[in-house]
């Protein structure tokens, strides 16, 4: 058992490394840049952005997932990138206004999310989901949609919108697509 557990902490490491070295940002998370992102920006909706999403992507399917998510920072207001640790769904980074934040240690939340098919989308309340996992700044004034797709059978994303029904549709549509594109194997 004891090599197990080993390997299971070797895993989770290499993994941390491998996040943490996607999402870290350049900047202090208190500094005058990080606030004047966060305030100009506009999630976008442009399809050629969308088609990148796909472009490019490492092989290796841990990197697929956390470059893919990065990428979906700047579509949608804000996500967090869950991860499947044996039926358990730990957060490990979240995004908001174009800014990504990895987790660390104590302040990883964890969901249960429903079974769902590869690349389906599922809409669920956004405000009891930042209320479970602790991350009610992400919408503070209750404005956003939530987005549940599971891109991998270890990876998902809970993505958070204001666009009306009738936009959102359509955009979460091409981004499914691009996705479908960049995971298909």
């Amino acid at each position: 058992m004891d090599r197990l557990s080993q390997a299971l902490v070797s895993k989770i490491s290499t993994f941390q490394k491998r996040l943490q070295s996607f999402l870290e940002n350049d900047f202090d998370p208190n500094s005058e840049e990080h606030e004047r992102v966060q305030k100009e920006f506009e999630a976008s909706r442009d399809e050629s952005l969308v088609r990148g999403l796909s472009q490019g992507l490492p092989e290796d399917h841990i990197d697929r997932a956390i470059v893919a998510f990065s990428r979906l920072a700047m579509l949608f207001e804000a996500g967090i990138l869950l991860e499947n640790n044996d039926g358990v769904w730990v957060a490990q980074a979240s995004f908001h206004k174009g800014v990504t934040e990895l987790f660390k240690g104590a302040t990883k939340t964890t969901l249960s999310i429903p079974s769902t098919n590869m690349m389906s989308w599922l809409k669920t309340d956004a405000a009891s989901v930042l209320r479970k996992t602790n991350l009610t700044h992400l919408d503070p004034e209750n404005k956003t949609s939530c987005l549940l797709i599971k891109i991998t059978p270890d990876f998902a994303v809970l993505l958070f919108s204001t666009l009306p029904d009738i936009w959102l549709k359509d955009h979460s549509e091409n981004v499914r697509r691009a996705l479908i594109n960049g995971f298909a194997d």
